[in-house]
């Protein structure tokens, strides 16, 4: 992975150490200098700028390529991963060794994670099986919702930043659709927002 400063248009940092592919980085949102990555080398791997070497910790996530990660607005220690399995799988940092949970019921590869910017504990995953599902991950492992609105492979998902209800997907049938999931009206907001 390559770190950039825009107005030089040079590689600022290189960070070494996948040995496939790397699908998806993320900055953390509590830590600064903090990135974490996923590879088709099955691999999760947090990094620490600010120190040489390689990853700070290495977590094999999943048992075929990873596709996603996305970093726990509230909570600096805990992690998403999506994987070509289908899986989505949450970690720990302070005890990598194993999946805090997994969640199942995508039936094809899990192509983005997302934690809700507005609630510690709801996260939003998209698949190649033309769905999004939501989850609340401190209650279980069945998702809260699944909204299928695309007719090929769902790739990208997001939660609107200006409207906790809200959230945004996109395809390959060439669309993005803008929708407002029941779940979201029922998720108990964090810090007073609703």
């Amino acid at each position: 992975m390559r770190l950039w400063d825009p107005v030089r248009s040079e590689a600022v940092s290189v960070l070494t150490g996948h040995e496939q592919i790397v699908y998806s980085s993320v900055w953390s949102p509590r830590i600064p200098g903090c990135i974490a990555s996923t590879s088709g080398d099955r691999s999760l791997r947090v990094w620490d700028i600010k120190s040489p070497g390689g990853a700070k910790i290495s977590i094999a996530a999943h048992d075929s390529e990873v596709l996603s990660c996305d970093w726990c607005k509230y909570d600096s220690c805990v992690l998403a991963t999506g994987g070509v399995d289908g899986l989505v799988r949450l970690w720990d940092l302070r005890n990598p060794k194993e999946a805090v949970r997994q969640l199942t019921g995508h039936e094809n590869a899990v192509r983005r994670v997302k934690f809700s910017p507005f609630s510690a504990s709801v996260l939003a995953s998209c698949s190649y099986d033309f769905s999004v599902r939501l989850w609340d991950v401190k209650v279980g492992d069945t998702p809260l919702e699944t909204v299928s609105n695309h007719s090929e492979f769902i790739y990208g998902v997001d939660f609107n930043l200006h409207n906790p209800g809200q959230i945004a997907d996109c395809s390959w049938d060439e669309s993005v659709r803008i929708f407002s999931p029941a779940a979201l009206r029922n998720a108990a907001p964090v810090y007073g927002r609703s």
